[in-house]
């Protein structure tokens, strides 16, 4: 019996990779159309594709801006992934994700979870075009990853990512929590206290206790965390860029 054709959306930030992956498939007799970030996001008709294959990391030189409280996110991937899932609902077509950072960025996977990715594969996992075309015809031959350890992580549960990437992008305490180039005029002690609080749950770190009452993570720790969470550098700072500082 023969392999079954299937319809393929490929989505990746660099013209390269997306041209050979499209190629690489169309060769395989598959029927494949390859789109950047940007349009994916664009992209309502979700139904008309059986899977669509998903570069996880934005790679570009500034991190897109999300929400109002413009977040940076360079992990585009679990983000095209939830799009998907809320537009195409059940009759969503599979997902997979192929990233450099899947095997080393346990946050990464933990997004991909969350978003409704079904299989991702580190680049090591696909080192050739017949590795990736039996990736996305049969990606559950390709074997099921271990889950990940959280405490052996530092967290005493779960992080719930979603709900807290949420909580970042709606708070205009954001950008300075997560870039020390950006402004925080305009943004009161009242913002910042309650979006500390509100990752402090959400971001399950073990802190100290005084007494019965839980310390409030403080600004660095979560900084730190935050941009894990975001696939963000050290030398990702793309507030203070805009506005001149360092």
């Amino acid at each position: 019996m023969g392999v079954v054709r299937v319809r393929v959306a490929v989505v990746d930030e660099r013209e390269d990779v997306l041209d050979g992956r499209v190629g690489w498939l169309r060769a395989a007799g598959h029927t494949a159309v390859g789109y950047s970030f940007e349009a994916a996001f664009e992209e309502t008709d979700w139904h008309r594709f059986d899977t669509v294959v998903l570069d996880g990391r934005d790679d570009r030189e500034h991190p897109i801006l999300m929400g109002s409280g413009e977040l940076p996110d360079r992990f585009l991937g679990p983000r095209v992934a939830q799009r998907i899932r809320e537009l195409a609902g059940r009759e969503r077509p599979v997902i997979i994700l192929v990233s450099s950072y899947a095997r080393t960025h346990p946050e990464l996977s933990l997004r991909c979870q969350e978003a409704g990715v079904d299989y991702a594969f580190d680049y090591l996992d696909v080192p050739s075009s017949a590795h990736f075309v039996r990736a996305v015809e049969s990606p559950l031959d390709m074997g099921p990853r271990k889950p990940v350890d959280w405490r052996a992580l530092g967290f005493v549960a779960p992080p719930r990512i979603g709900d807290a990437l949420a909580a970042a992008e709606n708070s205009r305490a954001a950008p300075p929590l997560v870039s020390d180039g950006a402004s925080a005029v305009g943004v009161s002690p009242y913002e910042r206290r309650r979006l500390r609080e509100t990752l402090g749950g959400l971001l399950p770190v073990p802190v100290f206790r005084t007494g019965e009452r839980r310390r409030l993570a403080h600004g660095k720790e979560l900084r730190s965390l935050l941009r894990r969470l975001l696939g963000l550098r050290a030398t990702d700072d793309p507030h203070g860029a805009r506005d001149g500082s360092q």
